[in-house]
């Protein structure tokens, strides 16, 4: 951004109105430095079409080309995934491994980070991510491994996911008011993660672990199903019945289902119900199991909005954040009071979560011929609820900073303008205005749901048929996932992305 400033009538030396040149200096390198930058959504709008053309060079370089400085860790994300996507699977654990690295080093904002915030805005500080995206970090590491031949750090990768939500969950949680973190607070175990870790576990011989993490995802799904709208997995119960069947776990897996009832609503509860489940879940001699993990659509981004807060005349300002919070409530309510005169107006740029555009598809089914008939998706993991759970939580907060950083604004401009005179106090406002602007970063790339399902095969090399399906019923969009290779007594991990 370029400014024209045309200097207008000269004063003496002695003139209140004049600019001291330091103090005006000062000013005007900050305000070049800091100011007139797009938001990272607007940077990176040409990421997400890139990716789902298939063009990931051009995706690397959009990345690369806004990497650096407080966005470093997004770059690391990104790189991570878009090098997931095009099969470079070695590579995409090193960008996540320093993401993760990034991460741990920036997530506690320090003071002079705070002082900057105030001053320009929060898209000047280091990124702080959000729980599920953390979350998911450990969950592309562990695919990247497993096609790697690695299942023994796959399965490492599975036990940090569900400790790496938690962790991220209460720093978040830590950060906003305790009548903000009801929903967030529910999220702390993440159903789809520990679904994924247990089929691990099993497919690595960990019966018992496997066991554990499959009864932790049923409790997951029935506590979270509704707020993040999830589709419980039927398999799930036979999940927990095959691995209770070969650790004896008979009352074990009784408790699980009594905890658990909408994992198995399709195959009951009682005791003769759980014993043929136990029968029915048994893998077929010399078969292996295929897991389908179609990833759909994406994150919804964040937009910037402004917002206007008045500042009264007379007020006590001593206490800045019982005042931020009075106005914020002020605004939720739609009424700052009466008979009280205004002083100044505030503008504050703060982020707003853009909802998507569902999906067309009503659901997905794979095939693989006749020798393993078909299977009908399930919604395990939903990033777009899970955005909308995180910034509801953080929004009040989110804002209330906004606010605040508006005051601190307007008084410097209002000493400026003692100080200094009005022409300290224009290039103050103008400061001020020129780098307010809302933090709209996010991971993009990331997908906005993932649908799980399940073939039990014979070995050998399948072509598997994937169908979209539309609210009618009807196929949609079909892909083609051709030499699929299951293993006898194995466990097979593909994943599709679907835009």
């Amino acid at each position: 951004m370029i400014l024209d400033i045309t200097p207008g009538d000269r004063r003496t030396a002695g003139s209140a109105g004049r600019v001291r040149p330091a103090a005006a200096a000062i000013l005007l390198v900050v305000l070049l430095a800091t100011g007139g930058c797009a938001t990272y959504s607007a940077r990176m709008a040409d990421l997400r079409p890139a990716l789902a053309a298939g063009d990931f060079e051009g995706a690397l370089r959009t990345i690369d080309e806004n990497a650096g400085g407080s966005d470093q860790l997004l770059a690391w994300l990104e790189r991570g995934l878009v090098l997931h996507y095009a099969d470079r699977f070695a590579e995409s654990n090193e960008a996540f491994a320093a993401a993760e690295r990034t991460a741990a080093e920036r997530f506690d904002r320090s003071l002079g980070e705070n002082a900057v915030a105030l001053l320009t805005s929060d898209a000047k500080v280091a990124y702080r991510p959000r729980p599920f995206e953390m979350a998911l970090v450990p969950y592309y590491k562990a695919l990247n491994y497993t096609w790697l031949g690695r299942p023994d750090a796959a399965v490492v990768e599975a036990r940090s996911a569900s400790q790496m939500l938690a962790q991220y969950v209460d720093l978040t949680l830590g950060a906003v008011r305790e009548e903000d973190r009801g929903e967030l607070e529910r999220v702390r175990n993440d159903a789809f993660l520990l679904w994924f870790s247990g089929m691990l576990y099993e497919a690595d011989g960990e019966l018992n672990d496997a066991f554990v993490a499959y009864r932790n995802a049923a409790v997951a799904f029935a506590q979270n199903a509704d707020l993040l709208r999830l589709e419980p997995p039927f398999e799930l119960a036979g999940d927990l019945a095959r691995t209770a069947d070969r650790l004896g776990f008979t009352e074990e897996l009784r408790q699980a289902a009594q905890a658990s009832p909408a994992v198995f609503a399709a195959t009951g509860d009682t005791s003769a119900d759980l014993a043929a489940l136990r029968r029915a879940s048994v893998w077929t001699p010399g078969h292996g199991e295929l897991v389908l993990l179609v990833e759909t659509g994406a994150v919804p981004q964040l937009g910037q909005v402004r917002l206007d807060f008045p500042v009264f005349k007379g007020e006590d300002h001593s206490d800045r954040e019982r005042w931020g919070w009075s106005l914020y409530d002020g605004h939720r309510r739609r009424s700052w009071g009466r008979n009280r005169e205004v002083e100044y107006w505030i503008s504050v740029a703060a982020p707003e979560l853009h909802d998507e555009v569902p999906l067309p598809f009503g659901g997905i089914r794979a095939s693989a011929g006749t020798a393993g008939g078909n299977a009908v998706g399930a919604r395990a993991a939903n990033l777009r609820r899970a955005a909308r759970v995180s910034f509801d939580a953080e929004k009040p907060t989110i804002l209330v900073r906004s606010i605040l950083r508006g005051l601190t604004k307007y008084l410097a401009t209002r000493a400026a303008d003692k100080a200094g005179g009005k022409g300290l106090g224009v290039l103050a406002n103008l400061l001020g205005a020129v780098t307010e602007q809302a933090d709209t970063r996010s991971w993009l790339t990331l997908p906005g749901q993932v649908h799980v399902l399940r073939l039990h095969l014979p070995p050998g090399t399948h072509d598997v048929r994937l169908e979209l399906l539309g609210a009618d019923g009807r196929v949609a969009a079909a892909q083609a996932l051709p030499g699929v290779v299951v293993k006898p007594g194995q466990w097979t991990f593909e994943s599709r992305r679907v835009f």
